[in-house]
């Protein structure tokens, strides 16, 4: 069984890898054709060259929303230097970013494993998440969303990474420029949007909780965190934006109602999260290659199993909230987004913790003889193959690129540009864009020259206004 295990170890790192690689290369390919949205990223830029940068983030805080981080990344998007080109860099970093993060968490928890499994590791994860989330577009694409999700999503990540290093960390020095970074990781993802504040509270609550009951101690770092939470949580809640999200909806601000269809939605989640993609495979053959490490290399999983619970359940019901108790509406894709991340990390950290504690309690190890573990193995190639097959967002990403209509969303906004550009009337009538590709299109402009999109592009490029001929 050793053999086959260390046969494992060296195939199956470069097969999760290669799983990996069938989603991340499409992704960074269809980046080569993306372009800004007529969606709000051509709102910031508009409103920074008419009041001027500071003035522009000072409307929107004022005016519309607490998230300063979020509103200090958008309106300093590529379209500030008139870069089309910078949204595909962009999202090539970004999606590079999220591989690169989940590795180096692995790299945290469980540093005895080799580099090449850390990397298989996080392909799992980035494959899973693929197959199942909610909006391609929103997540890598658009920046828009993106600055307000999946980048403080990462910066969640490397806060946890930076918080397991000072806890290793001896020297008085490093240690302040850890908790130096680590405070700015906690003022910039609570300043993104209210699901990622929550993330953040709940992670930070999760470890002072544990410290009070088991350690019987609060070090200074996590008092520099909650100091920290406390101050970015007044920013957030004291901008007077806030209250222009609030009450479009009778049911916003109905406590039980929002925390009822947060658990209800969740469960809903959860059932397709599970059963139809090759998760509860992969989570046994997660728990085996745990049961290979010793009691110390699972040093991090070694958290009591209700807190992990707790912390789990929290955090991904959190995320929803939001959405019911602030508007009353279903949370949209880029929420479900987050909650399906954050989903897949703490299933397979709760997972590890379980089984930790079966192990040190039960003495008992976890074994799969050959023939069980080849069943595993086969059983869980033919779930990916079956689930990727299955996929839509696969089906998605590969017809956009194959079927050529990436490609031809590339060339209908260039002609627009072109367009614009040459014009040397005050009104444009554009073409109504023919190629929408889900995995790159947002919205477009409207009809009507009035609507909020339209003048923004047209306040952009310097027009009185645009149509969209349909």
């Amino acid at each position: 069984m050793n053999k086959l295990y260390k046969k494992y170890r060296v195939v199956g790192n470069w097969i999760n890898v290669g799983i990996m690689a069938t989603v991340l290369l499409p992704l960074l390919f269809l980046a080569r054709f993306n372009h800004p949205s007529p969606a709000d990223d051509y709102c910031y830029i508009d409103t920074v060259f008419k009041y001027g940068w500071l003035e522009a983030m000072n409307y929107y805080y004022s005016g519309w929303t607490g998230r300063y981080f979020g509103i200090l990344l958008n309106h300093s998007n590529p379209l500030l230097f008139h870069s089309v080109l910078g949204f595909r860099v962009l999202s090539v970093l970004l999606l590079l970013t999220v591989v690169g993060t989940l590795y180096v968490l692995m790299r945290h928890l469980t540093p005895t494993l080799s580099r090449m499994a850390h990397l298989g590791f996080a392909g799992v994860l980035f494959f899973l998440y693929i197959l199942n989330m909610a909006s391609v577009v929103e997540a890598y694409y658009w920046m828009a969303s993106f600055v307000t999700y999946t980048v403080p999503n990462i910066l969640t990540l490397l806060w946890l990474v930076l918080a397991l290093r000072w806890y290793r960390q001896d020297s008085p020095k490093p240690r302040r420029l850890l908790a130096f970074v680590a405070g700015f990781m906690v003022f910039a993802v609570i300043g993104s949007s209210e699901t990622n504040l929550l993330v953040m509270v709940l992670l930070i609550g999760t470890w002072w909780l544990y410290k009070l009951i088991y350690s019987r101690k609060v070090d200074g770092f996590m008092i520099g965190m909650l100091l920290t939470a406390v101050v970015s949580c007044y920013f957030f809640f004291t901008s007077p934006g806030n209250q222009a999200r609030m009450g479009a909806n009778p049911l916003g601000g109905d406590l039980m109602f929002s925390f009822i269809s947060s658990f209800q939605k969740v469960g809903l989640l959860s059932i397709d999260w599970v059963f139809k993609s090759p998760l509860v495979f992969f989570t046994i053959l997660w728990v085996y290659i745990l049961s290979k490490l010793s009691a110390g290399a699972r040093n991090y999983f070694s958290l009591p199993i209700w807190i992990a619970v707790l912390g789990f359940v929290g955090v991904v019901t959190a995320q929803l909230f939001p959405s019911y108790y602030g508007v009353g509406i279903e949370p949209t894709p880029r929420v479900v987004n987050c909650v399906y991340f954050f989903f897949l990390l703490g299933w397979f950290y709760v997972a590890g913790v379980i089984y930790h504690h079966y192990r040190v309690y039960s003495q008992a190890p976890f074994l799969l003889s050959e023939w069980r573990f080849g069943m595993v193995y086969v059983v869980l190639l033919l779930m990916v193959a079956l689930g990727f097959y299955r996929s839509a967002n696969v089906k998605m990403i590969y017809s956009d690129i194959l079927l050529g209509r990436a490609a031809a969303f590339d060339r209908e906004n260039n002609q627009r540009y072109a367009l614009l550009k040459d014009s040397k009337e005050a009104v444009v009538y554009l073409p109504a864009l023919k190629v929408r590709p889900q995995s790159l299109f947002v919205e477009d402009i409207k009809p009507e020259k009035d609507h909020w999109w339209n003048k923004c592009m047209a306040g952009y490029f310097g027009k009185e206004a645009i149509y969209m001929i349909d």
